[in-house]
């Protein structure tokens, strides 16, 4: 891939560290698709996996021409068959077929802030449903950092705050939509850690990661019970996605069992 003439190039670096983007064709080794739910998590997790070590190891990702348009004369496009619908946030730090690891034609891929279940967002999904047969699994890809849970906290915290949201429609629907998961979440840290949880000097950008994991798992449950099919819950570790999924202390991603609707 070329940049544009007014930005500047720089070579890559030869330790072996870096991204790769390849055009995938015939002359290409084969790429396998998730023919079930449980492949298509795995899919997705080795995806992430694999760009958490993006500046340890090299990380290759494929893109296929035909899939963007680029055919020869005469070459009919590939047919739209991604293997997992997306909910992730708008977030331009985080574009989800790279750190999920995945190429074009991969994910059908719905991004407002805050990975919000609204109604225009399962509309997209709906689609999916009726129209793409391919699609093994229903995903929301949160992240750290996130600034419209951050926005949804700060609102919970202050009336001068949430006045500043409270005067814009729109952005006052999307934050109260988080608000639940804020709320959630600053009970958690009291029933753990008791009242004086809120006087630490980290209480803030805790409560921001908890909430943003709770609103998360909140939309997830929300789309299966919408779409009548699974929907994983995934939150990356920092804003610039160097791991898809984030890794529980002692533990493994933030992710639900798969069940998706059964291919015809």
């Amino acid at each position: 891939m070329t940049a544009p003439d007014d930005q500047p190039r720089t070579d890559p670096p030869q330790d072996g560290s870096a991204l790769h983007i390849h055009w995938a064709g015939a002359a290409t080794e084969p790429r396998s698709r998730p023919q079930t739910a449980e492949e298509a998590q795995r899919a997705l997790e080795a995806g992430s996996a694999r760009f958490a070590g993006l500046g340890t190891r090299p990380v290759k990702l494929w893109l296929d021409p035909a899939a963007v348009g680029m055919t020869p004369e005469g070459v009919d496009h590939p047919a739209h068959a991604p293997f997992a619908g997306v909910v992730s946030c708008s977030d331009a730090r985080v574009p989800i077929e790279l750190p999920l690891g995945r190429a074009t034609n991969d994910l059908f891929v719905v991004r407002n802030a805050g990975n919000v279940t609204d109604a225009s967002c399962r509309g997209s999904l709906h689609y999916a449903l009726a129209n793409l047969p391919s699609v093994r699994l229903y995903a929301v890809i949160g992240h750290s950092r996130c600034g419209a849970n951050t926005a949804a906290v700060d609102a919970l915290a202050g009336p001068d705050r949430y006045l500043a949201v409270a005067t814009d429609g729109p952005l006052r629907e999307l934050v109260d939509a988080l608000l639940a998961g804020v709320t959630f979440a600053q009970r958690a840290l009291r029933a753990v850690h008791g009242p004086a949880a809120e006087d630490s000097p980290h209480y803030r950008a805790r409560l921001i990661t908890l909430a943003t994991l709770a609103n998360t798992a909140l939309s997830a449950t929300v789309l299966e019970r919408d779409l009548g099919a699974h929907a994983c819950s995934v939150s990356t570790d920092s804003p610039h996605a160097r791991s898809g999924c984030a890794p529980i202390r002692g533990g493994g991603p933030v992710c639900s069992g798969p069940r998706a609707p059964t291919p015809p």
